[in-house]
């Protein structure tokens, strides 16, 4: 959240790197526990059937058994957590929880239009033959000339066609996500309360919230699942990001949630009205 993305960011990758660690240990000790069972039986000890050792020999051996299996489990979690630590340290991502995220958009946009500008100028260099505008340009130089007048596999030079319009759609993308982050900065924590509960848009956390008196019913609880809010306990609330996908996805829990038998003190048509009102984020 971004009243303490950078910490919760940390601890996420410390809790990763420590269930790895949990779980490496544990491989090592359920193979150990393996290892120690079947040091005494001796090499190729058959199972004596008949014969009073039968039953802990054939105990023994389920117990290597399960005991290997078990220390392959605890490797394979220690692997996954691992590598979702190294996922988390360099993600790049610009996350909306981020307090910097408008920022290092808005630089990423420029990069974006930068590139744009300079691509689309190169081939109009390379459609003129014109190496000396070429070389004016920022970062060109005698081996880039050669460079981009060498065809691809589709006998093409330059910038392809495909490249130009990919980075369009990204400048798009970003403009987009930068206009929703400012509507967003503009937006004041509010919230109100259906039937008990609460409806709350938490722009400090950038979060939807739907608190509850109590713990919810199982099928209110399914209900919030569907729409995609999760439990957080350090929030004491069920929720989702703030943006316009999680204001719509409230709304329809809630109208879902106040037609159930469970919650429903209060005429649906009203609530239905109220909700129907709220504002969405887009730009």
């Amino acid at each position: 959240m971004k009243h303490n993305f950078e910490q919760r960011k940390q601890n996420r990758i410390e809790n990763a790197k420590a269930q790895a660690e949990k779980n490496s240990l544990l491989s090592d000790r359920q193979y150990s526990a393996a290892q120690e069972i079947a040091s005494y039986i001796p090499m190729g000890q058959p199972i004596l059937v008949g014969h009073h050792s039968e039953k802990r020999h054939r105990r023994d051996l389920d117990r290597i058994h399960n005991l290997h299996g078990q220390s392959i489990q605890s490797a394979e979690k220690a692997r996954y957590y691992e590598a979702k630590a190294k996922t988390i340290e360099e993600n790049t991502a610009i996350s909306s929880d981020d307090p910097q995220a408008l920022t290092k958009l808005r630089e990423a946009l420029k990069e974006c239009e930068d590139l744009q500008i300079f691509m689309k100028e190169v081939n109009k260099c390379i459609k003129k033959k014109d190496k000396e505008g070429f070389l004016k340009l920022p970062g060109t130089s005698e081996a880039k000339w050669i460079v981009v007048n060498t065809p691809d596999c589709f006998n093409s030079k330059g910038f392809a066609r495909y490249k130009l319009t990919n980075n369009g759609a990204e400048i798009r993308r970003l403009k987009k996500r930068i206009a929703q982050l400012e509507k967003l900065e503009k937006m004041e924590t509010s919230e109100s309360e259906y039937n008990g509960v609460i409806y709350r848009k938490n722009v400090e956390a950038n979060r939807v919230q739907l608190i509850f008196p109590g713990k919810p019913a199982e099928e209110i609880r399914t209900i919030l699942k569907k729409y995609g809010f999760r439990w957080a306990p350090s929030e004491k609330a069920w929720q989702r990001h703030l943006n316009n996908d999680g204001i719509f996805a409230a709304n329809y829990a809630l109208k879902a949630i106040v037609a159930n038998s469970t919650l429903n003190k209060q005429e649906p048509a009203k609530v239905f009205t109220l909700l129907n009102k709220q504002d969405n984020i887009a730009a």
